[in-house]
């Protein structure tokens, strides 16, 4: 199976350009900072019983690059027994962890939008909680609570990749649409690339406003 092979692919590797185009103009990834992940089941012809698939970005990829040529910085993952990459030589980023088990966690949405925002990764060194940047964040911002009623989640820092942060994303995670990785950057989950953008368009802009005014 190779990802031309999905419907209207092509229109889903454009969304995936402009959507990369625009983190990297945002300056949200630095080098290979950042990864997506898409369940694309519907998509798919003739689908394995008991099968989940997604476009995932590969490992190393950047989204500069995945701007200008998503299908190559990108694969087609096959989760079932076992998981099977599309094309064979291809590997997933190393967040796939995190991915996979956020992707079983988000319900109807489809997509994982991780970047590195500057203003997100400083949040680490404020000393307040989760739940008092929530509050702040509402009140500085009157959008947040409009997109994101259930406001946003914080896991604790744990190393880019491992099995204690997808545990940590999960044990904190509770519907909500954006989790804040302490000190890595932030993940934001819709039923669209666009839906999942806005979401974290908005807590950047937050955390941005936060800073501004030294709250």
């Amino acid at each position: 199976m190779q990802i031309s092979e999905l419907a209207n692919f092509q229109e889903l590797l454009a969304e995936i350009a402009e959507t990369a185009r625009l983190i990297h103009l945002y300056g949200w990834a630095e080098a290979n900072a950042g990864n997506l992940s898409i369940k694309v089941n519907h998509r798919v012809k003739d689908p394995k019983a008991d099968t989940n698939y997604y476009l995932v970005s590969r490992t190393g990829s950047r989204y500069r690059q995945t701007a200008l040529n998503p299908e190559k910085n990108l694969l087609l993952i096959e989760v079932g027994k076992k998981e099977i990459f599309h094309p064979p030589g291809a590997r997933p980023t190393m967040e796939w962890i995190s991915h996979r088990c956020l992707q079983k966690a988000i319900g109807e949405n489809t997509v994982v939008l991780h970047t590195h925002p500057a203003e997100i990764i400083a949040l680490a060194k404020v000393n307040k909680s989760c739940a008092e940047l929530n509050r702040i964040f509402a009140d500085i911002l009157p959008e947040l609570p409009l997109y994101l009623p259930d406001g946003f989640a914080i896991a604790p820092l744990h190393a880019p990749g491992s099995q204690a942060l997808c545990d940590a994303s999960l044990s904190c995670y509770r519907g909500q649409k954006a989790l804040i990785w302490s000190g890595h950057g932030i993940l934001c989950f819709g039923k669209s690339l666009d839906e999942a953008l806005d979401y974290m368009e908005i807590v950047v802009k937050a955390a941005k406003v936060f800073f501004l005014l030294g709250v």
